[in-house]
């Protein structure tokens, strides 16, 4: 069992990390910046993660909000669901951290370990809606999940990654209608 002591000075740690993340960036976010930051000793830091970039990928996993998949039958409701909740508060962290560990993958492996992980649990239950909607026949049974991923996500990753603007309710009411209607679109392809 695990000294209470001991964990809470992982989570100061862990929570020290996502700070220094959001501040300095990941080439800013040293074993020193941690230290500073969380109150606790560089060997402490060194014993729980052994490396800076352990550290960086515990602080990142720390982020990961976990979304319960909707299965309410219908396409439409179910992505206007997910897509509806990026945005919170809850997700905030992972938001700001994910264009940075974008950035940094290109040039560290660690990194682009963290950035997938951080990507598939936000691509999870949105392959998860997208497969139901093809048992259903909304969607052609035989799209590659892959594509229809990108037709829902590119016009989210464009407004936040490439014009730096929120995800606001009015861009999702704008955006999604015209994803939907290309993916169920192919369903109707395969009909005649």
């Amino acid at each position: 069992m695990a000294r209470p002591r001991s964990e809470e000075a992982r989570r100061r740690i862990v929570e020290a990390t996502v700070e220094a993340l959001l501040a300095v960036g990941v080439e800013g976010t040293t074993i020193e910046e941690v230290a500073d930051r969380s109150g606790v000793a560089r060997s402490t830091i060194y014993r729980h993660f052994g490396a800076r970039e352990k550290l960086i990928v515990e602080a990142v996993r720390s982020c990961l909000v976990e979304h319960p998949t909707p299965d309410s039958g219908s396409l439409d409701v179910d992505l206007h669901e997910l897509i509806g909740r990026f945005d919170h508060e809850e997700n905030r962290a992972g938001n700001e951290l994910l264009p940075l560990l974008l950035d940094e993958r290109r040039r560290d492996g660690a990194m682009a370990a963290a950035a997938q992980g951080l990507l598939e649990e936000r691509r999870r239950p949105i392959r998860t809606v997208l497969k139901l909607a093809q048992l259903r026949g909304e969607i052609d049974p035989d799209l590659d999940l892959e594509i229809a991923l990108a037709m829902v996500l590119g016009p989210l990753t464009y407004r936040r990654m490439v014009q730096d603007e929120a995800i606001t309710d009015e861009f999702i009411s704008t955006a999604l209608p015209g994803a939907i209607a290309a993916l169920r679109s192919t369903a109707r392809d395969r009909v005649g």
